[in-house]
Order: C-alpha cells, then structure tokens, then sequence
C-alpha cells in the first residue's frame, strides 16, 4: 500500500471511531442545549435574571392550598414579582441579588406565615395556572398541586389553626410583601 492510501484509510478509522467512542458527545446538541431544570416537584420560570423556583402549591382535606415559592434575583436591580393563584395576589420587592424564600417552616423563610389559597379549580394530582409577573411582564406558569399523601408534604398542607400575622422582625436589604388581604410583611432577604 501507498503511503496517501494508509493515511486516508487511518484517518476514515478515525472518523467512523469518533462518534461510536462518545467523544462527539462533546459537540452533541443534547450536550450543548441550555435548558432549565427544575429538580423535583414544583415549576419555575424566568425573565431578565429574576428566577421564581419551586411553585408549588400542597392542599389539604377541605380544598385550601398553602403556596410554596422561591424568588432569586441575580440582576442588577430591585425587582418587583408579583404572584396570582385563586385567592392570593402577593407582591414581593426583591433587591439586587438577593433571595425571597416563602415556605414557614424554611428557617431561611423570611415569612413565618402560611400563604393559604383558595378557590382553585384543581385538585392534587392536577396542574393549575399561576400568573407570575416579573417587573410588568406577565406569565402564567403550569404549577402542581399536590398533597400531604407524600411523606414529606405531609407537613406542608394547610394547618387548621390560623395562620400568624406577627411581622417578621426586617434586617438590612429588605423587601415588602403585600398578600391580597392587604397585610405588609417586612421581610428580610439576606440570602
């Protein structure tokens, strides 16, 4: 064989090995897709470096619904969200970089107050629409509800005892909740 020959032959083995080796992984567009991800239950969405994570909503035996949220803003600015499901319409001010957690059994919530929906046309197992809307700009996000027949949501459903209006003592970057009742919390968010 000629020396043009080997070297084209080694280079075709090269080329057929290559994707069957998984090195073209590396340049799949599986590999490369940006996508979001939202580990385990809850829904999220994004818009301008405001992330809303782990909507969830967990119901109880009489149809209420406590509303789960995690709110992250990694822009540069203050940012407002507001978030509608059935009876709740709660606004929260977010700074720059900072975090709004709303889970009351979360020690790093900055509401100890349970966020109790009612009114929702879904029951657990289903998917309901919550209207999210990032510094004016409106999106209704498909959120699960569930309910406390898991372990670990056990807990979580709506409690029958009323939930606490106590403010939460604020710290130094704080943001303003106002829920659809009209009550402001101060809460800080210093994550």
């Amino acid at each position: 064989m000629k020396r043009p020959f080997r070297a084209a032959l080694a280079a075709a083995a090269v080329a057929l090995a290559l994707p069957v080796t998984g090195c073209a992984a590396l340049i799949s567009p599986q590999q490369t897709h940006e996508y979001q991800y939202n580990g385990g239950d809850g829904a999220g969405t994004s818009l301008d470096g405001v992330d809303v994570r782990g909507l969830l909503l967990i119901s109880n035996d009489e149809g209420k619904s406590q509303l789960f949220y995690t709110i992250v803003n990694t822009s540069q600015q203050s940012a407002r969200v507001d978030i509608s499901v059935g009876s709740v319409n709660r606004s929260e001010t977010v700074a720059a970089g900072k975090t709004v957690i709303q889970d009351p059994k979360n020690a790093k919530s900055q509401s100890k107050k349970e966020l109790i929906v009612s009114g929702l046309d879904a029951k657990p197992g289903e998917l309901t629409d919550v209207a999210v809307t990032i510094n004016g700009t409106k999106q209704e996000v498909p959120t699960q509800v569930l309910d406390g027949s898991l372990w670990y949501y056990k807990t979580l459903a709506p409690s029958d005892a009323p939930a606490s209006t106590a403010p939460v003592p604020s710290g130094s970057a704080t943001s303003g909740a106002q829920d659809s009742a009209g009550a402001e919390d101060e809460a800080t968010a210093d994550q």
